[in-house]
Order: C-alpha cells, then structure tokens, then sequence
C-alpha cells in the first residue's frame, strides 16, 4: 500500500500536529492506511508522534527519518474505526 503524501512544509507547531491529525483522522474513518508526512520544522518531527501517543485512536509511527538539512518525512498507519 503506498503512503498518502501530506506536505506541511513551511508550516509550524502547533498546526503540523493539528492538520496532520485531521489527515490521519479522515484516514482512519475511511478504512485505514499510511500517511507521509513532509515537515521542515525540527521540533515537528518530534512534537508529531509524542501528541499522537495521547490521541484514542492508535495511530502507528513507523518511521521519522531526517532528509533534508531540515526536512523530514514521518510514515504513519491510521488504523480503520
């Protein structure tokens, strides 16, 4: 299954956690699947999976991995509800 692309370059927190859980949300109400999320700020690849832990759906973060001097690409699994 190929992730969805979600590009939240040029954004900042709170709003990378907020629109990227809105994604995941309509993801997860549509029967599951992955999401790559694009981020340039630093802090995002990291404020991103730690909010997620609280969330009650259990979204899965597979992978956080740094591609660029400050981008970064977050693979994440929303599960069907």
């Amino acid at each position: 299954m190929e992730p969805e692309v979600f590009d939240l370059r040029g954004e900042k927190c709170p709003d990378t956690f907020v629109y990227t859980k809105v994604k995941l949300e309509e993801l997860a109400y549509s029967g599951g699947g992955l999401l790559k999320v694009i981020v340039d700020y630093p802090p995002a690849a990291e404020n991103i999976p730690r909010s997620l832990k609280e969330e009650k759906i259990k979204y899965e973060v597979l992978d956080v991995k740094k591609v660029g001097d400050k981008t970064y690409e977050l693979l994440i699994k929303a599960p069907p509800v």
